[in-house]
């Protein structure tokens, strides 16, 4: 019986216990020298602690440490189960390349002129999707500080209850984060591609598709309209909060390499992001942000070193942060060249590559 077979053959119990975190009978299978079974996770990544519940959900199925592996998107963690691929960056890059819905990527010569010479009706784009805790925080602050008149910004779900005790939980704080206030209670905020962007942040969207049953989705399709429109990105990261002390964690999804082809960013994320952007060959902006930020481990002081930088650059004035943008351009098509040339470009046989002499 091969280790295939050995899974297959598991009571349904115990493979629950493993379908808890790989959920799709397709991400299980053979190595391709049939010595070990593969736990395919690429597409998101684990925690410390999940690590160790899904370790001991397959000690408990009967599979040694040397029967299996997971390939998964944490770069930073080092157990020796583990493969590390970037999924996200390839997701995106073809994304980019492939859809139809872009036309930008890379820019033309055309779309260069216009981007430089184009007169901006806000500074900054910032795309949310569900109100995590995060962005509830960033997205009160925002508001608090009147620095969402600057900025084209969505809010795809209005929060709950719930997410707002999540968050006040997670700080250990009693303020409210804008409950009931008029930003929230207006959600959603929606972002279109319309050419008059003076009646407010209420935009709809650029895709027929993006909605359905009046649910709101979110889309790796975003319109060259937003960028004509902005300098810079504020990236509302999907993970931002340390769980556990010590525990190392970088998962950069496609809301950080979105800005990465396009514009000048900030990310609001875990610590060490900036820092794995460059291992991978991007640049980032120094010259428009203190980016030690990327090193400070507490939640809270990392949060509001962010929030104090975009502050401080929205209120230099648009001439300011116009000949920052232009100064920085040749570093944005530098990070689109990157990201183009990415190593082995295509997922797929990257993650062949990876397997192929397990």
């Amino acid at each position: 019986m091969n280790l295939l077979d050995k899974y297959n053959s598991l009571s349904e119990p115990l493979k629950q216990e493993i379908r808890i975190f790989i959920d799709n009978s397709d991400d299980i299978f053979l190595s391709p020298s049939g010595n070990k079974l593969i736990f395919q996770h690429a597409f998101e990544s684990f925690e410390r602690f999940e690590y160790k519940i899904f370790h001991q959900a397959v000690t408990n199925a009967g599979f040694s440490d040397d029967e299996w592996v997971l390939v998964d998107s944490n770069f930073k963690e080092d157990y020796k189960n583990i493969l590390h691929i970037d999924f996200q960056i390839h997701r995106t890059r073809e994304h980019l390349i492939n859809s139809k819905n872009i036309n930008f990527y890379p820019y033309s010569d055309k779309q260069i002129s216009e981007l430089k010479s184009h007169k901006r009706n806000r500074l900054f784009l910032s795309y949310h999707g569900a109100p995590h805790p995060m962005r509830i925080m960033l997205l009160h602050e925002l508001d608090k500080r009147n620095l969402l008149q600057y900025g084209l910004v969505s809010l795809l779900r209005k929060p709950t209850d719930g997410d707002f005790e999540e968050l006040r939980n997670k700080i250990q704080s009693d303020d409210n984060w804008g409950e009931g206030g008029e930003y929230f209670e207006s959600a959603p905020h929606l972002l279109d591609v319309s050419e008059d962007l003076s009646e407010g942040h209420n935009f709809k969207s650029l895709n027929k598709n993006y909605y359905s049953d009046n649910t709101v989705y979110h889309s790796l399709d975003f319109p060259y309209q937003h960028l004509k429109e902005t300098f810079f990105n504020i990236v509302p990261e999907t993970k931002f909060f340390t769980i556990e002390e010590n525990a190392k964690y970088i998962f950069v999804t496609e809301k950080t390499y979105k800005a990465v082809a396009t514009q000048p960013f900030i990310v609001v994320g875990r610590p060490g992001i900036l820092s794995h952007l460059k291992e991978h060959g991007f640049k980032t902006f120094p010259n428009i942000f203190d980016e030690s930020y990327d090193d400070i481990e507490d939640n809270m002081e990392r949060f509001n070193h962010i929030i104090n930088q975009v502050e401080k650059l929205c209120n230099k004035g648009y001439d300011y942060i116009r000949d920052l943008y232009l100064e920085s351009f040749d570093t944005i098509l530098y990070n689109q060249k990157v990201l183009y040339d990415t190593k082995n470009n295509n997922f797929d046989k990257q993650f062949n590559k990876l397997i192929k002499d397990i």
